[in-house]
């Protein structure tokens, strides 16, 4: 019998790993760039992670402080800087085209502790001032949309809102959450509260502006 086509040599444990090298190549092929998925899904969860959690110093989302006492600020009178917002509505709104009323711009998110607490006393605030040619816009920052409109939806917010798709934020110098800029019938920015304001704050420093 011709040795190479004997049945030992059919079982030879070397042809056999000969045979199957190509299909463990196959399989590790598969295998490790499932591997790296795995490995870069879980690091980007983990740095989302870090981004949303509150740190030891009280920051949220980006780095934003989270204002937890309320407090009426000094400012220089400056112009307030222009800005076009796309509501949740989908209507658009441009700063200066109201000028000649007081504008009230609130900067929140939902995820924001004392941005809850503050709402209920913004809303009644709005409630209180908006026959008086003052103007109330709420700009949402580093948030997801539905929860934003579950915020609003909550806490029953009637006023114009919509989120900062650009940098307003920026703009206007905010570091944290919540802050409140009180623009005056002239275009300047007149007052400033950082953390949450309460309604008798809020409409006292709007109407000492005069009508």
């Amino acid at each position: 019998m011709d040795p190479e086509n004997s049945p030992a040599a059919a079982a030879s444990p070397t042809a056999s790993l000969t045979k199957s090298s190509p299909q463990r190549s196959s399989v590790l092929n598969r295998i490790i760039p499932i591997t790296a998925g795995v490995f870069v899904v879980g690091l980007l969860a983990l740095l989302t992670y870090s981004l949303i959690r509150p740190d030891a110093a009280g920051r949220g989302r980006s780095g934003l402080i989270i204002n937890e006492q309320g407090a009426l600020v000094n400012v220089d009178p400056r112009p307030a800087h222009d800005f076009g917002l796309t509501l949740f509505t989908g209507e658009e709104i441009q700063l200066s085209d109201l000028r000649g009323q007081v504008v009230v711009v609130n900067f929140w998110a939902s995820w924001c502790p004392p941005c809850r607490e503050e709402a209920p006393a913004l809303e009644t605030a709005w409630g209180a001032l908006q026959d008086e040619g003052v103007v109330f816009l709420g700009i949402d920052v580093w948030d997801e949309r539905e929860d934003a409109l579950g915020f609003i939806d909550d806490f029953g917010v009637t006023y114009p809102n919509g989120p900062d798709q650009g940098s307003i934020a920026i703009d206007y110098g905010v570091t944290g959450i919540p802050e409140t800029y009180i623009i005056d019938r002239a275009g300047q920015v007149a007052a400033k509260f950082v953390g949450p304001v309460t309604t008798t704050q809020l409409t006292q420093t709007v109407r000492s502006l005069g009508p």
